[in-house]
């Protein structure tokens, strides 16, 4: 094959993993229900795109098409990093590798006098690929430098971004009054009423943290009044944890009513097999049998139990043992018995075992 020939090709093959990178880009923007299973799909998705463009990157000779190539990777990772990874990192060896890999080849092929980035883009992009690199100083530095520059880019999108992951590093130091001001910063510069609402969100999850139940709920609310799941930039992630934040505020307060129209909302909302429509209906089997409405107690801590796929752990053991005492309120020790016999035979760390054993006992 000629070098002509070699270099249509290659253009062809680029053009496609572009066209692939968008698709992914989108479905992952435009999804109004970004379900577990839809977000293993889409990593996958973001597995194969990245080693086709490794793959295509060896093979290039032209500066230019490396140059390109490069970029692409860049674009990637940060699309995964903000539409599939709600902007948290967790690096891994190849994270590492790769992003130590694209941040030479940035330096070597100089993206910026190729014009494929402005220098806004490139303090960013740098400070993604640290971020995916596990350098967290040197992240921080890199985004505090984005949201400084004079320069914008469209809507301050890029802004938007770094303030952002600022807020999510200093929530991860538990430094939660510094990670509110980086998200109220944040809100500034959102270009959309749902990234409006996942900046709110964020926020209020440092309200909580710093044990400001008011304010919390209040930005928790209005998150989720702006929240559009039919429009762009809709996060189900944030839309669902912010439903079960203000649940469990209200179930803190009593207010038990309220609480369970939120945990319901959860359960209608979220796949059946996630962590968080478990924790919905055992949380609605408390909800119920407070109110001493005991055969709704059991159905919902019946479907918890059913529904949950994870290892066993004390939140599942703690739903056997509610579960338990509703069985006992409605006088039915035989159905009651089976769970405490669970609970006792479980190696799993529970506080109220001494509690379980006098029970069992009562009904043997």
């Amino acid at each position: 094959m000629g070098k002509m020939e070699q270099n249509t090709e290659l253009s062809a093959r680029l053009k496609q993993l572009l066209e692939e990178r968008s698709s992914l880009e989108k479905d992952s923007q435009s999804s109004a229900d970004l379900s577990d299973r839809k977000r293993v799909d889409l990593e996958r998705g973001y597995d194969k795109l990245q080693r086709s463009l490794l793959a295509l990157f060896r093979e290039s000779k032209e500066e230019k098409d490396r140059i390109q190539v490069m970029f692409e990777l860049v674009r990637l990772l940060e699309n995964r990093l903000v539409n599939v990874q709600n902007f948290s990192v967790d690096p891994t060896s190849d994270t590492r590798a790769l992003a130590a890999a694209v941040t030479k080849l940035l330096d070597q092929l100089g993206a910026t006098r190729a014009g494929l980035m402005t220098s806004l883009e490139l303090i960013y992009y740098r400070a993604i690929l640290a971020l995916f690199a596990g350098d967290l100083g040197g992240a921080r530095s890199g985004f505090q430098a984005a949201c400084q520059s004079e320069e914008s880019d469209e809507a301050n999108d890029i802004k938007f971004k770094s303030y952002v992951i600022l807020g999510n590093l200093s929530h991860e130091e538990q430094d939660y009054q510094t990670a509110r001001q980086f998200h109220d910063e944040s809100i500034r510069y959102s270009h959309h009423g749902n990234v409006t609402a996942q900046a709110l969100a964020f926020k209020a999850l440092n309200s909580y943290a710093l044990n400001e139940r008011d304010e919390a709920l209040a930005l928790f609310e209005e998150s989720l009044r702006l929240f559009q799941p039919e429009q762009p930039f809709f996060n189900s992630y944030f839309y669902r944890n912010a439903l079960l934040f203000c649940g469990l505020i209200q179930y803190e307060r009593k207010n038990m009513e309220k609480a369970r129209e939120y945990y319901e909302k959860v359960v209608a909302y979220v796949e059946a097999d996630s962590y968080d429509h478990f924790d919905a209906l055992a949380r609605l089997g408390k909800i119920h049998y407070a109110a001493q409405r005991f055969p709704e107690a059991a159905a919902a801590f019946g479907q918890a139990i059913d529904t949950h796929k994870c290892s066993e752990n004390e939140y599942l053991v703690d739903t056997w043992f509610w579960l338990a005492r509703t069985h006992l309120r409605q006088n039915k020790p035989q159905e009651a018995r089976p769970f405490l016999e669970k609970i006792v035979s479980s190696e799993v760390k529970y506080d109220k075992r001494d509690q379980v054993a006098e029970l069992l006992r009562k009904v043997s």
